[in-house]
């Protein structure tokens, strides 16, 4: 019941918002499942970003509690012209 509490205070989508804005970041969704944030981000092909780097920049920009727990990364081919 605590998890349902603090899921309920702070929106996801101030950090989905936050990873649109991320360089080489094509899309991204974040929920919270089980009281725990997740998401999932879409990166262009050709990046060198992380999970890692994602939660990171969250964590210093964001706050903890604003910080994706668990991050599922894809990459996205860049469309042919």
């Amino acid at each position: 019941m605590e998890y349902a509490v603090v899921s309920k205070r702070i929106d996801p989508k101030v950090t989905e918002q936050y990873l649109l804005t991320q360089p080489d970041v094509v899309d991204a969704s974040v929920w919270f499942e089980e009281g725990e944030m997740k998401a999932h981000v879409t990166l262009i092909d050709t990046t060198e970003v992380s999970a890692k780097d994602l939660r990171i920049r969250c964590a210093c920009e964001l706050g903890v509690q604003h910080t994706p727990k668990h991050f599922v990364c894809l990459c996205a081919r860049p469309k042919a012209a």
